[in-house]
This record gives structure tokens, C-alpha cells and sequence, in this order.
């Protein structure tokens, strides 16, 4: 299933991009992501804050059999440190905490 990703900064706000993958399941709160490039040594590690479902419907009142349909699964992930980070997101998270914010790490003994 198609699912767009949304990096946003650690404790959230304005997202600073997005990527689109096609998944096996939804990732849920509290999941660790880690986004690999094939330009680039280490990866870009995230925490899932929540998922947003956009459905749609084609009507306002339905019959049983009458079924809508998943129109775009939003999952917002927050900026986080883990491990093997790429040069980049390291770069990215100290910029995060010298404006002030929190950069969680995530759990090294989770693996």
C-alpha cells in the first residue's frame, strides 16, 4: 500500500519534507524508520509520531455493502538520532538542537 512519510521537527510543526513508499503495513506511533539513499552513507532516522487516514466516500448515506476507500495514509515522523546516522541527518539534528529543540534517540537496545 502507498503510504507518504512526513519528516517533521522533533516535537513536530511544519514538515520539512516528504517521501512516498509503498508498504506492507502502516508504521504506528512509536516505530522506528530508518530512509537509506543510494547517494549516501548511513540513513535518516525518525520516530512515528501519528498517522493521518484520508478516506473518501461516494456517498453521504450508505447501504452494508457500500464500502469507501483509503484515499491517502499520511504517517508524520519526527527527526531522531539512532544509529548508523548519515552525515546529513547528523547535521540535521545538531541544527534542531542549537535552535532549542529535543532530539530524541532512539532506543540502541531495541536491536
Amino acid at each position: 500500500m502507498r503510504v507518504r512519510l512526513i519528516f517533521v521537527p522533533p516535537g513536530g510543526g511544519q514538515s520539512d519534507y516528504r517521501l512516498e513508499f509503498e508498504l506492507p503495513a502502516i508504521p504506528q506511533a512509536g516505530d522506528y524508520i530508518y530512509v537509506t539513499r543510494d547517494d549516501e552513507e548511513g540513513a535518516e532516522c525518525f520516530i512515528v509520531r501519528r498517522t493521518l487516514w484520508e478516506l473518501s466516500h461516494r456517498k453521504a448515506v450508505t447501504e452494508d455493502d457500500d464500502a469507501g476507500k483509503a484515499s491517502t495514509i499520511w504517517v508524520e515522523c519526527e527527526f531522531a538520532r539512532g544509529r548508523a546516522m548519515s552525515d546529513g541527518h547528523k547535521q540535521a539534528c545538531d541544527g534542531y538542537e542549537a535552535k532549542g529543540y529535543t532530539v530524541q534517540l532512539q532506543d540502541p537496545s531495541a536491536f
